[in-house]
């Protein structure tokens, strides 16, 4: 039979183990916890994040919505109406994104290629690619805008080369051709034959997305940051298309921010910045408020007026226009990425010109901004982890009238900027890594409860090997003793 010295030692070693190993696992834990999210989430080609990083599990759709033009006739009739469009679609896309030539160097940055593809989903689409959009002949708007700052003499040639294959300056083809397949032009067509005509065109046919499906190189390499060194960097670009600068000068021009796959744990940031690579820039978005996806908690950050300013409201943003503004740097809320598209008179807006200077919207008919158009993202907090993703953006030609080119100067108005088509990229949080997240934040949160009840009873076997100690002394031979001196005092 166990003595009761063995017992007591051993209740109160026990406990005392158990008290300071609760504790100091309640103190450390926090520590702990992110020390072992770094190592999953720290890219490497042997890390957790890795395979997730290299090929998105996550199911991602692409949902493009045409501008179709309903009032051509009234236009060419000479008559003084503005634009009418009419939104179709969406035409919905699967997407794939997959990471290739990866290389990997000593200072914590990798190099890829990102090839995206698309896949047409008709069960989930408003329309068929067959259906016909009539909207602004991207070609003759392109030619004209180049050559805006020309000779005469080279715009008349021009004007009447143009006039030779085209009536006027609308066109008319199926939402495929508009998208990926491309439309034939002979415009394009002798451009490749004679490479010294001052405006370049690298394409032989035009189509917002042509030959960039499946495409490795479409979207450049990028170098991006692993979080080796500096975790707060993870996924952010340090390097596109093999330089630090974009077409844009001063700060607009850095590459900077993530592309949105990779976020090292945001706890509190006001902002996130997202680079985007199909505008050549970055986009920053402030914190909105908190937000509840699959029943994880987080924060959504969403664009405000601030977003495609071109300096008219932020002053820092004067720098997506020239050095000295000229008619080309648009009000607030269309930015000019004709830099970033071969001259095109491309600009960007949020869809339907929401949040956008009332001035060119106040041109066009049919337009109906949502507040559920807006460009939003939600994070997780203490993961970095992407619970919702809502990517949209329109693009737009802008149709200036052109001295000498009649063709591109059939619009009543002569300075409009027609929307063309918009695009909403979605990533929605699956069952399974909605489920992987919560069992990660539960163990967060829910093992220093843990933590606690070691604790309490590291105390409680303490205070129970203590209490036998006491009562065995209680009950010693001293009692006795002490018996035997009142007998001797009687």
């Amino acid at each position: 039979m166990v003595s009761y010295q063995v017992r007591s030692g051993l209740l109160m070693g026990f406990g005392s183990f158990t008290v300071v190993a609760g504790a100091i696992l309640v103190v450390f834990w926090p520590s702990m916890f992110f020390a072992q999210l770094r190592r999953m989430m720290t890219l490497s080609p042997t890390s957790t994040s890795f395979d997730i990083w290299r090929e998105v599990p996550i199911p991602m759709y692409l949902e493009c919505f045409m501008f179709n033009i309903t009032n051509v006739d009234d236009i060419l009739a000479g008559k003084n109406v503005p634009i009418h469009v009419e939104q179709m679609g969406p035409y919905v896309f699967r997407e794939y994104h997959l990471k290739e030539n990866i290389s990997w160097y000593d200072n914590s940055t990798v190099s890829y290629y990102n090839k995206r593809s698309w896949q047409f989903q008709p069960e989930m689409s408003n329309g068929s690619l067959s259906d016909l959009v009539t909207s602004i002949n991207p070609i003759v708007a392109t030619v004209s805008y180049i050559l805006r700052h020309q000779h005469a003499v080279l715009r008349v040639a021009v004007e009447v080369f143009m006039r030779m294959y085209h009536e006027n300056m609308f066109m008319t083809a199926n939402v495929t051709s508009w998208l990926f397949d491309g439309i034939e032009d002979p415009v394009l067509d002798i451009a490749q034959r004679f490479p010294d005509l001052p405006f370049k065109i690298p394409y032989d046919k035009f189509g917002w997305f042509y030959e960039r499906n499946n495409s490795l190189e479409y979207d450049g390499i990028f170098l991006m940051n692993t979080g080796a060194a500096d975790f707060s960097q993870l996924g952010n670009v340090e390097k596109w298309k093999f330089s630090n600068r974009t077409v844009f000068r001063d700060e607009c021009g850095e590459v900077r921010g993530s592309t949105g796959e990779l976020w090292a744990p945001e706890l509190g940031q006001p902002e996130v910045t997202i680079f985007a690579p199909d505008i050549c820039t970055y986009m920053i978005l402030p914190a909105t408020g908190p937000v509840h996806v699959q029943g994880i908690d987080g924060v959504q950050y969403a664009a405000n007026n601030s977003l495609f300013d071109n300096g008219y409201r932020y002053p820092h943003q004067a720098c997506y226009c020239a050095e000295v503004r000229d008619a080309d740097c648009l009000p607030s809320g269309a930015l000019n990425v004709s830099a970033c598209r071969y001259g095109a008179p491309a600009f960007v807006s949020q869809p339907h010109f929401y949040n956008m200077d009332p001035h060119y919207p106040s041109k066009i008919r049919g337009l109906k901004p949502t507040d559920d158009m807006n460009f939003k993202l939600s994070l997780e907090m203490y993961t970095g982890m992407p619970l919702q993703v809502s990517a949209q953006l329109q693009i737009n030609l802008l149709v200036r009238h052109v001295d000498a080119i009649p063709l591109n100067n059939q619009l009543p108005d002569p300075d409009v900027l027609v929307p063309m088509f918009w695009f909403r990229q979605e990533v929605i949080m699956d069952d399974h890594f909605a489920r992987l997240a919560r069992f990660a934040l539960n163990l967060r949160s829910g093992m220093p409860y843990g933590f606690y009840a070691l604790t309490v009873v590291g105390v409680i076997l303490l205070v129970a090997g203590i209490t036998i100690l006491i009562r065995k002394l209680l009950r010693s031979p001293d009692e006795p003793i002490l018996d035997n001196q009142r007998e001797d005092t009687q």
